[in-house]
């Protein structure tokens, strides 16, 4: 009997050694961030005859869905008071960024003083990852989908969009944008659907011979955390990552884009 309980306490001892080991390795392995992203959106037409040579389109079977895809807030909810020692806030995900933070507002100004495309719909967000099977569809139109308040007693008069659709960024290893687009022509709706398999940074453009979007996924680092530490094994890999010095001028808002 003397044995079988000394064994008994063996056990317990090689247990609790066990996790004790456990916690000295986790707590040797780098910390794991879960990465934010900054997603540009620009909508343009193409505006030269040539481009689609008056050529006639079917008309579409069925008309897209948009209900379940949020719009972008116009501002981000005042910032909860910060606690002392304590991290600050992430930002409100899914807010319309002003122009000065958007890395195509260039792009735009181009293809405005272009006489062979016209920019539509122009839009930046940030978001944190969502998956691929919790990913987030967000609406984007040449026009409102909502209203802001207002008297209800007076007429509500709103342009029905030349342009609608929806951008879903899907964070994995391979990371995935989708995009679905109707497009207002001569009286009918044209549409570009597709998914595309992208990388951080590019520039990726979906086109149709009558309108397209482009697309650009960036990563985007939050007040006090590092570029550098590793970020999880669901998230696209960053190759072309320039980590800016804590003292560069890199910031935008409260955090960075890590060009």
């Amino acid at each position: 009997m003397p044995c079988s309980r000394g064994s008994g306490a063996g056990r317990r001892r090689n247990a609790g050694l066990h996790v004790l080991l456990v916690c000295v390795v986790l707590g040797a392995a780098p910390a794991v961030q879960a990465r934010w992203y900054q997603v540009e959106v620009l909508v343009l037409q193409h505006l030269s005859d040539a481009l689609h040579g008056g050529e006639q389109w079917p008309l579409l079977p069925a008309m897209p869905d948009y209900s379940n895809a949020l719009e972008l807030a116009t501002e981000a909810p005042p910032a909860p008071l910060a606690v002392p020692g304590t991290p600050p806030p992430p930002p409100t995900p899914f807010v319309l960024l002003p122009r000065g933070e958007r890395r195509l507002a260039g792009a735009e100004t181009s293809l405005r003083a272009s006489a062979d495309y016209a920019p539509l719909v122009a839009a930046a967000w940030r978001q944190p990852s969502y998956g691929v099977a919790g990913a987030r569809r967000v609406y984007l139109a040449d026009v409102p989908r909502t209203l802001p308040d207002q008297d209800p007693l007076e007429p509500v008069v709103q342009d029905n969009p030349r342009v609608e659709g929806a951008v879903t960024v899907k964070i994995a290893r391979l990371m995935h944008v989708d995009v679905d687009f109707i497009f207002e022509h001569r009286g009918s709706w044209v549409r570009l659907a597709e998914s595309r398999n992208v990388k951080l940074r590019q520039v990726h453009y979906f086109d149709h011979p009558l309108f397209g979007v482009i697309v650009q996924v960036t990563p985007y680092a939050l007040p006090n955390e590092d570029p550098a530490a590793p970020v999880g094994p669901d998230e696209p890999e960053d190759t072309d990552a320039i980590v800016p010095t804590r003292s560069g001028g890199d910031s935008v808002g409260s955090g960075r884009i890590v060009h």
